[in-house]
């Protein structure tokens, strides 16, 4: 059966869940059309690949000898590449063998390529069925989902990780749980951000030990590639993000990539060092729930990190795929909540554009942002179910995180 005709066949028994996903699916395989006409208007940015150019002078910089990481006058680094060392490989091989241009849309058209594959077969994972015509629609979905669009403008990496950790769940559910972890590891090492997306990891000794391989494997790889000193200038450059992330501007002085969840919260770093030890005491305790928890992990990022953007959003996408798959197992399930999650996050940029236009000056910035409504309702659900499939905490139970058997 087709995967149209499987959600079709709910129709009757989960009808609300049916129409929002038909929504989805309108509003985001019709966005590359609307965003079209967006930059018609100078609303919507062009494809500037601005951070692909990083990544090229980073590049030139690397086969010249010089280092990778270029201070301003002003002691930061503003417009510089900002990625571990071991990261420039990745686009090494398009900017040494092809002119800027080409390059970045050659990055585009195989990482967004892989995010559309990875998306397929973690659907498939999880017992998705799709008719030919299907696979080949399901691009424009994919491509249509605007936090991930926006990054392919800018010439970010969100589609390379979204893909990661789309591959990354549909290996531990199939078993290879030293491959997942090794995937996971991946994101986390290439933007450490990322780092919440590891939480199933704590939930497996194998997947746990593919991350620690394959982290370790990119260190020494990164390590014989570039030398310590470019390790030493990636640790400035760390501590200089630290610092810009503790004075971010408010997401109402619009820019399509904002989103500050946590912006004019008192003791924001408390509370995401709580949500983080939240996160790890639940995952902790959870028990046959490997679909939540590498859900709550994955959504956790955009929540989480310390200087946050909107194509973080683009980790948000696997979550949601195995959010209502696990949601449509549960007789009373509510697979609609991430579909809505979904589509907040989809209308973001715009919604907080028009939202802080109009909206009085006494209502909180933060509060202006769907996205974190969408973000809130995907990391809550997925954090409700983990937490219900927990355990007491015990001695025997923290052991069991070197002891438990794969998936």
């Amino acid at each position: 059966m087709s995967l149209l005709r499987q959600l079709l066949a709910l129709r009757d028994e989960r009808p609300y869940f049916v129409a929002v996903s038909l929504i989805a699916l309108v509003a985001l395989g019709t966005y590359p059309a609307v965003d079209w006409y967006l930059r018609l208007l100078d609303i919507a940015p062009r494809f500037g690949f601005w951070d692909f150019g990083a990544y090229s002078a980073a590049t030139e910089r690397w086969t010249a000898g010089e280092s990778l990481y270029v201070q301003n006058e002003d002691g930061g680094y503003h417009g510089s590449y900002l990625y571990p060392p071991v990261a420039l490989l990745a686009f090494a091989p398009f900017l040494l063998t092809l002119p800027f241009r080409p390059a970045a849309l050659l990055w585009t058209v195989v990482t967004v390529s892989l995010c559309w594959i990875a998306i397929q077969r973690l659907a498939a994972t999880l017992g998705a069925s799709f008719h030919p015509a299907e696979r080949l629609a399901l691009l424009p979905v994919v491509v249509g989902f605007h936090p991930l669009l926006l990054s392919v403008k800018l010439g970010q990496t969100a589609a390379a990780l979204g893909a990661l950790l789309s591959l990354a769940a549909s290996e531990s559910l199939r078993g290879r749980s030293y491959l997942s972890g090794a995937l996971t590891a991946c994101c986390g090492v290439i933007k450490l951000p990322y780092a919440p997306a590891g939480a199933h990891l704590l939930d497996n000794r194998y997947r746990f030990v593919g991350a620690v391989a394959g982290g370790l494997s990119l260190l020494c790889l990164s390590l014989l590639v570039f030398g310590v000193d470019a390790h030493r200038t990636f640790i400035e450059v760390l501590a200089w993000g630290i610092s810009e992330g503790s004075t971010a501007r408010s997401p109402t002085i619009w820019l399509p990539p904002y989103y500050r969840p946590l912006y004019g919260v008192p003791y924001s770093l408390a509370i995401r060092v709580a949500a983080s030890l939240a996160i790890v005491v639940g995952v902790l305790r959870a028990e046959g729930a490997v679909r939540e928890v590498t859900a709550l992990g994955f959504a956790a990022v955009p929540l989480l990190a310390p200087l946050t953007y909107a194509y973080y959003f683009a980790a948000a996408l696997p979550a949601v795929v195995l959010l209502v798959a696990a949601e449509l197992d549960r007789p009373a399930g509510r697979p609609t909540i991430p579909v809505v999650g979904l589509l907040l996050l989809q209308f973001h940029s715009y919604g907080l554009r028009g939202l802080g236009a109009v909206a009085p000056e006494w209502i909180p910035a933060v509060l202006l942002q769907p996205g974190l409504y969408g973000n809130l309702l995907v990391v809550g659900l997925a954090g409700a179910r983990v937490a219900a499939a927990g355990a007491p905490v015990t001695t025997r139970s923290l052991a069991s995180v070197v002891g438990r058997r794969g998936d």
